[in-house]
């Protein structure tokens, strides 16, 4: 049976400049000196390894699955701007990891803005797709040891995500409809599946933090020739650093995989989230994050505005190795319960989903071919209530069923002819939303129809890869999206469809062999039939509507470099600039070469690590430029620094075969004033979400 293994590569991206006009990316090259480290240090090692490495030297590695594709090919010769970041267990020990911010930092191309509010979570973009989502992760799939936690119309549900016991995160960075369908701007695959060793280890955790925060955790793992079995838990409890910031979460989860004969396996996983309490305090004014950072906005507090949460959600893989390739047969069931008070309303929804995906691998000579099929259900039973105050509930606004079915087809194939790969594919998806309570005037149906093709072409002339791609992505209307109508009431907006996306890009990255690091690529994506959102009074429900287009260009780079004994450096630029086409207000005004909201232009994360022996201390510097926080471009967030010091040291004691790691984490070193994140468009001109100053969190890890 041919062995899965979790693999990616580090990428980059190569832009391709306009050839009429102003092109919208020239004021993003503020800071050229990061095109020229990135440029010179890549030239420099190619023709170092020019030099060195001759075509018989040359690797060749053997083909292993890219989770994040859902495909059997090296991760050299993928022809798509991939990034990995992998974290042993000193490392996992080493970071405290209360967001997924701190491992998005080492991914190019992936802004993770944590707002401090887990009623929100994070705010998520991959090459500033999914800007305008006001909460949640929109426009990209996040997947969670194999399971989809971007469900049937598009949402991602992504507080079962505990980051602290990430140990592999892998990232597509472009248009990936033709493995995923809806809402496939980029692929996140997140996996919590240390390595194996034969036997049985352990680990607890406990800290304790600024804003009155305690955490613990517990991870188990055991392997035998046959089984292999990991699991999780963890709980968190916080003041938050604002005021009705508070937070408990109880989090859980298992993987495992069964060899069930020679030619087949068993892979089986569950997880859950426990949210009873995540206050909501809103994003402030200027004035107010400046002068008061802390502060919660009064109505939203006075409405008990926040979420309550329960999730389990679990799945199960069979593969068998057959005489004419591989079957892999996957399904998942998921559940939630919401309970969301807002100022202007409360929201319920009890949700259930499941998916079942088949597929046929083959591999002959230097060509692979997969085909296979999948179906995506979601049932949301929604009730809506006006507010009455203090957290109760008044009249029913909206009472329905809504149901989401997505179908898909697809294929996709990749041939190799020496140092020249050639992938492609193509994915026909249909998607029905229906509802049991439609308006007097609509059908309660909408359909959408959408056909995603992909085409990419990699070249090894020596140790490195050179790669371009054409790529597409759809984002279908979310349910919250299309129930939410202007005119109120039950049904579906019937003028709304689907957000579509074009992605050109092209890159060089390292052999994963070579002792220096580096991926740069370049791309430009085009987006058309925007979902626009758009309020009609101050804190009132979002509206959607389709208007006008944008256009994202940039380029994006990760290095890393081990020097001395002790030393290792990494670093990740971003320079992007997206602007609005053919958009317009409600009011009428042009948008015309505005840029996009919410989105920094310009980003540059770099971590210096130092080893000696049992120690670990790592340096982290962030750099954010301003970016505008609404679509008029009258308001901008500041740019800011932010400085971040961690340090752990090993305790081995051999005889008993424990280990202690205590740490500490000192974030915000410098005591920067800035807002980490913005609520883009707010109607009553409250964009900004403050960031905490200097903070810290300390405990120890024990290892058996």
């Amino acid at each position: 049976m041919r062995q899965t293994i979790f693999s990616v590569d580090m990428t980059v991206n190569v832009l391709l400049p306009r050839n009429t006009g102003k092109t919208p990316y020239q004021s993003a090259l503020g800071i050229p000196y990061i095109i020229i480290f990135f440029l010179g240090l890549t030239f420099i090692s190619s023709s170092l390894q020019a030099q060195q490495t001759g075509d018989s030297l040359r690797v060749d590695l053997d083909p292993i699955e890219i989770t994040a594709i859902r495909s059997a090919i090296s991760t050299a010769d993928a022809p798509l701007s991939l990034s990995i970041h992998n974290r042993d267990l000193q490392t996992v020990n080493h970071s405290s990891s209360l967001s997924l911010k701190s491992i998005g930092d080492d991914l190019p191309g992936l802004w993770i803005g944590d707002r401090q509010n887990y009623a929100l979570g994070e705010r998520m973009t991959i090459r500033g797709l999914g800007w305008r989502a006001e909460f949640g992760v929109r426009g990209m799939q996040v997947v969670l040891n194999d399971m989809p936690l971007t469900i049937a119309d598009g949402q991602s549900m992504t507080n079962i995500i505990d980051p602290a016991f990430v140990r592999r995160a892998e990232l597509i960075r472009g248009p990936a409809a033709t493995y995923w369908g809806n809402s496939s701007g980029g692929v996140l695959y997140l996996s919590t599946t240390p390595e194996y060793n034969n036997g049985t280890q352990g680990r607890f955790r406990s800290m304790a933090g600024s804003y009155g925060t305690f955490k613990q955790e517990g991870e188990f793992s055991t392997s035998s020739e046959n089984h292999q079995l990991s699991a999780y838990t963890s709980y968190l409890s916080s003041d938050g650093f604002r005021d009705y910031s508070a937070v408990d979460i109880l989090r859980s989860g298992f993987t495992g995989s069964v060899k069930l004969t020679s030619r087949s396996e068993l892979k089986y996983q569950a997880a859950s989230v426990f949210m009873p309490k995540a206050h909501h305090p809103s994003s402030l004014g200027a004035e107010d994050a400046r002068e008061n950072p802390t502060m919660a906005v009064p109505f939203f507090e006075n409405a008990e505005s926040g979420k309550e949460i329960t999730q389990g959600q679990g799945g199960l893989s069979y593969i068998l190795d057959t005489s004419i390739g591989i079957l892999n047969v996957t399904g998942y069931g998921i559940y939630r319960d919401l309970h969301n008070p807002l100022p202007f309303g409360i929201i319920t929804v009890d949700r259930k989903v499941g998916g079942l995906r088949a597929t046929m691998d083959h591999a002959v000579d230097q060509f692979a071919f997969q085909w296979g099929g999948e179906i995506k259900l979601q049932n949301d039973d929604r009730v809506e209530y006006d507010h009455a105050g203090g957290g109760e509930r008044g009249d029913i606004t909206v009472d329905q069923v809504e149901e989401v079915t997505n179908q898909a087809f697809f294929m996709n194939g990749n041939y190799s002819l020496g140092n020249l790969n050639i992938l492609g594919g193509i994915r026909y998806d249909r998607m029905r939303f229906s509802t049991d309570a439609p308006a007097p005037d609509q059908s309660g149906d909408r359909t959408f129809d959408s056909l995603s093709p992909s085409i990419g072409l990699s070249f090894q002339p020596y140790s490195y890869t050179l790669y371009t791609n054409l790529s597409t992505s759809f984002q279908a209307p979310t349910t919250t999206e299309l129930v939410n109508r202007p005119g109120g009431g039950n049904g579906f907006n019937p003028d709304l469809k689907p957000e579509r996306t074009v992605g050109l890009e092209a890159g060089i990255r390292s052999s994963e062999l070579s002792e220096f690091q580096y991926d740069l690529a370049a791309y430009h994506l085009w987006i058309y039939d925007l979902l626009f959102p758009y309020q009609l009074e101050n804190d009132g429900p979002t509206f959607y509507r389709n208007q006008g287009e944008t256009a994202h260009m940039g380029v994006e780079g990760h290095i890393g470099y081990e020097f001395g004994r002790d030393w290792k450096l990494t670093a990740t630029a971003n320079i992007m600039a997206a602007e609005f086409k053919q958009a317009q207000t409600l009011d009428s005004l042009s948008l015309d070469g505005n840029t996009i909201p919410g989105i920094p232009k310009n980003r540059l994360n770099t971590t210096l690590y130092w080893s000696p022996n049992h120690f670990l201390g790592s340096l982290s510097y962030e750099y954010a430029s301003s970016y505008p926080v609404n679509n008029l471009n009258t308001e901008e967030n500041d740019a800011y620094h932010v400085l971040d010091l961690k340090l752990s040291y090993q305790l081995s004691f051999k005889q008993t075969g424990v280990m202690l790691q205590p740490f500490i984490n000192v974030n915000n070193l410098l005591d920067e004033r800035y807002n980490g994140t913005v609520a883009i468009n707010n109607p009553g001109g409250r964009y900004y979400e403050p960031a905490p100053g200097r903070n810290w969190q300390a405990g120890v890890s024990v290892n058996f």
